[in-house]
């Protein structure tokens, strides 16, 4: 009888020592990936960019950079539009330059941003929030005008980063270093931009974008123009010396917004600069630089687009 019971107790031991180990193999299995419901719940994403160039590289002073997309998505185009949209040429990488007209009128003026890409996001999402919002006010354009916007001068620099990356066209040429005016290849670095290793272009006009712009502006006849950039220095008249309407559109521009006026003088050699040859061309340019990289002065850049609107050029009489 005893000996019985000693069996059923043995056994009954055993079957406790089994369970408990399977419980504790249970556990260390669990515990061996901490975290595992979480990884399901929130996986992770790897961002890429669609480039010719490397995703990263140096600066000239040792700095790496590496290409990263923004924290949002930002659209190259806007949401809606009710104007007439023309391509009017391509980037180097067949993206299309397009724009905007807004009215129909004679007297013609032109906005554009996004000449260094995604290095100035922010000047093509300012662009685009005026698109829209010239669409659902069509009669902020006075009868008398026709507003035409380029929202992404460089689409390429755009897609390939916003950051340093992104300031150049697919090939490598600062687009605002390229128009025909005091052009050089290389200039001066003292003052000016320098972060990586960029380029004026082989030659004056160089760049596809470029001829784009230039057969454009020749093929209308526009009396004032606004180029976009960020960030911080300023409204600069163009023409060096400055020419007085791009002078007079300038300060005109200043009385309505928080922009340094006269620009702040960093020592910067400019060359090959877009509102250089816009006046040249005999029409009022001026860049505005937005407050920083990141926000568009959407509200400040309302008040500008109304004066630039009513802006006109009054020429000064001779002495009699």
């Amino acid at each position: 009888m005893r000996r019985s019971l000693s069996k059923v107790v043995l056994l009954l031991w055993s079957t406790v020592f089994l369970v408990a180990v399977g419980i504790i193999f249970s556990l260390l299995s669990y515990g061996s990936e901490p975290g595992s419901d979480l990884k399901e719940a929130t996986p992770s994403f790897t961002a890429t960019t669609t480039s010719t160039s490397p995703p990263s590289s140096t600066t000239s002073t040792g700095v790496s950079w590496t290409a990263t997309p923004p924290p949002s998505p930002i659209p190259l185009t806007p949401t809606s539009v009710n104007g007439p949209v023309q391509i009017i040429g391509y980037s180097v990488a067949k993206r299309p330059l397009e724009v905007y007209r807004f009215g129909s009128g004679p007297t013609q003026k032109m906005i554009i941003a996004g000449i260094h890409g995604g290095y100035e996001w922010n000047t093509i999402s300012l662009a685009n929030e005026l698109i829209d919002y010239l669409s659902t006010h069509p009669g902020v354009v006075p009868a008398e005008q026709t507003l035409y916007i380029l929202p992404a001068f460089n689409p390429d620099g755009y897609d390939r980063s916003r950051g340093f990356g992104g300031r150049a066209n697919d090939n490598n040429v600062d687009l605002n270093r390229n128009f025909p005016s005091n052009w050089q290849s290389k200039w001066p670095r003292a003052g000016c931009w320098d972060y990586i290793p960029i380029e004026g272009g082989s030659a004056p006009a160089s760049e596809p974008e470029t001829q784009a712009l230039i057969k454009f502006v020749q093929e209308h006849q526009l009396s004032a123009f606004i180029s976009y950039h960020s960030a911080a220095l300023g409204i600069f008249p163009g023409g060096q010396p400055a020419d007085p309407a791009s002078q007079s559109l300038a300060e005109a521009l200043a009385e309505v917004s928080d922009y340094p006026y006269p620009p702040i003088d960093a020592g910067c050699v400019f060359t090959g600069q877009l509102v250089d040859w816009i006046s040249d061309q005999g029409i009022a340019g001026v860049d505005i630089e937005l407050t920083n990289h990141q926000e568009t002065d959407f509200e400040i850049n309302l008040a500008i687009l109304s004066v630039f609107l009513d802006w006109e050029h009054q020429e000064e009489s001779p002495p009699p």
